[in-house]
């Protein structure tokens, strides 16, 4: 049986899940601490270190790539999901950078804001660490003082996904691709914590109902 090894908020981590159990595969979660990466590192056997990590045997795989498509190509082929149609491969690679790049930079902040203060003090004084080496001191302070701000601009960066799935019942086939993962992934972040909504946007809404039910 698989084994993801993820950390539960993670917009990638949620994307891989989702595939997972919408696909009807089993699997187990395991659920590590954001410091924590030996059991990622021993499954690489030293190759990888981020998550998510998906453990097929004796085989581990991490995304590795800037495209960081890895894992959820592997599971892909491995269940001949054809979540990734070649037909479709320019305009999936345009739309994920979209979504992984311009929306998440924005929906995990919010999240951050809530997840990280309730996290054990070790987990949670490392994440800020982390945080800050990236986005400089106070960077979560910062971004919780301007949450209400975050929210708005997540919203208007979904508008143009909002449009698009006026025309269609998923972003590009009348059935779940990879983007479509994607986007459910970092929505899920943005949700995680529990305080935060979607959008006032009917056609993500629906899209969302239609994702979060099993095929």
């Amino acid at each position: 049986m698989l084994t993801l090894i993820q950390f539960p908020w993670s917009p990638f981590c949620i994307t891989v899940r989702h595939i997972l159990e919408r696909s009807g595969i089993l699997f187990r979660l395991r659920n590590i601490p954001y410091h924590e990466r030996a059991s990622i590192i021993r499954a690489t056997n030293g190759r990888g270190y981020t998550v998510p990590c998906l453990v097929d045997g004796k085989d581990a795989i991490c995304d590795a790539t800037d495209f960081g498509q890895e894992v959820a190509r592997y599971i892909d082929r491995r269940y001949h999901l054809d979540l990734f149609p070649k037909e479709l491969d320019g305009i999936q690679l345009i739309l994920s950078r979209y979504i992984e790049h311009d929306l998440e930079s924005v929906g995990f902040k919010v999240n951050d804001t809530y997840v990280i203060p309730s996290r054990p003090l070790v987990e949670r004084v490392m994440l800020i660490r982390h945080k800050e080496r990236k986005f400089g001191k106070g960077c979560v302070q910062e971004w919780t003082s301007h949450r209400k701000y975050l929210c708005g601009q997540f919203a208007e960066l979904l508008e143009p996904i909002d449009n698009m799935l006026a025309a269609s019942p998923f972003l590009l086939a009348d059935r779940p691709l990879f983007v479509d993962y994607d986007l459910y992934g970092v929505l899920g972040n943005y949700l995680f914590n529990g305080k935060t909504k979607l959008p006032k946007l009917k056609n993500l809404r629906r899209w969302h109902r239609a994702m979060s039910g099993s095929t």
